[in-house]
This record gives structure tokens, C-alpha cells and sequence, in this order.
């Protein structure tokens, strides 16, 4: 079988070709559950929000335009998908420290492991990434863990480049900060 274009691929998809949405989510998926679990920090999470991903996608291939890398288009998708879990987690989490506060309810809160092993640096780097602000964090790991050009940030984020280069510069900033706090500490 010939190898297909991108382009050719989506055309398929919409068409409903059961071989070519298995191709798109073998080909796509990865990169979208990278994405993901660079923003929400939690591997379930992450897959659950780049499977999201991949649905939207496909329900939605007829919106996609090609003004963008497809990829461009998935990660606005994925990102978004990402930003609504992190609002509803973010409100979940107040509604049960409002809910304990009020019921003296305790909890125990476990965290399980993963089974990957992290060196000290990069644990350090991901706990630093961690403390910057939503928008900081997303423009770091789209531009250093997804390889993204300021311009497709800026079309995945939905502002300016020059936005994005202040977002970038704010967030080193930060991130050196946070580093050397973190060094001092040891």
C-alpha cells in the first residue's frame, strides 16, 4: 500500500474509511496525549483528553481548513480540551476544600507513582514548570517539548507572536527563579 498524504488521510476519515481513522488515531494520538499530560500533569487524565482530542478531531474534519498545519489545528483542539479539565478540576478542587471546611470532612490523598524514572534535574525543571502560570506553562511546552514555531503557538494559543515571545520571556524568567530557589535549597 502507498504511503498517503496527510491531506488524503483526513479526506478518507471524513469519507468514514474505518482503515484511515485507525491510521489518523495511530498517527495522531501520541502526539496529542504528549501534549496533554505536558499540560495536565497526570497520565489518566492525559489520555482521557487527547482520546477527547481525537474525537472532536474526527467529528470536526470538515471545519478544518488547511490555513494551518493539521497538527496546528490538532493542538488547538488538544489544548483547549485540556484548559476545560483544568477549569472543572480547579473547581472540583474548591468545591471539596469548601466541602471539608464546612463538614470537617478528612481525607487521605494518595498519589500514585509512575513507573518511569526521572532524573533530579528533570524532576526539578518539571516542578518548576508546574509552578508557572497556565499560559506560561502552555508556551514552554509547546515551544521546547512539542518543538512548536512561534507562529503555530500563537495560532494553537489564539494570541499574538509577540504575545507568545512575552509569555516565553515571563516564564524563563520565572523558571530561573524557581530553579536557583530550588538549588539554594539542597
Amino acid at each position: 500500500m502507498s504511503k498517503v498524504s496527510p491531506l488524503q488521510l483526513l479526506q478518507r476519515c471524513e469519507a468514514g474509511e474505518a482503515d484511515a481513522i485507525e491510521e489518523f488515531v495511530r498517527n495522531y494520538l501520541p502526539a496529542s496525549f504528549r501534549l496533554a499530560l505536558s499540560i495536565l500533569d497526570d497520565p489518566a487524565e492525559a489520555d482521557e483528553a487527547a482520546q477527547d482530542a481525537m474525537v472532536t478531531a474526527l467529528d470536526r474534519l470538515a471545519s478544518f481548513r488547511g490555513e494551518a498545519a493539521f497538527t496546528t489545528w490538532l493542538y488547538t483542539l488538544t489544548l483547549n480540551i485540556c484548559r476545560e479539565r483544568l477549569r472543572k478540576s480547579r473547581s472540583h478542587q474548591r468545591l471539596a476544600r469548601l466541602l471539608q471546611e464546612v463538614f470537617h470532612i478528612h481525607t487521605e490523598i494518595r498519589y500514585i507513582e509512575t513507573d518511569v524514572q526521572q532524573s533530579e534535574a528533570d524532576t526539578a525543571l518539571w516542578s518548576a514548570i508546574r509552578r508557572l502560570t497556565d499560559k506560561q506553562r502552555e508556551v514552554i511546552v509547546l515551544r521546547y517539548y512539542h518543538n512548536q514555531s512561534i507562529a503555530n503557538i500563537s495560532q494553537v494559543t489564539g494570541v499574538s507572536e509577540r504575545t507568545v515571545h512575552n509569555r516565553l520571556r515571563t516564564a524563563h524568567e520565572r523558571l530561573r527563579i524557581l530553579l536557583k530557589e530550588k538549588d539554594s535549597s539542597l
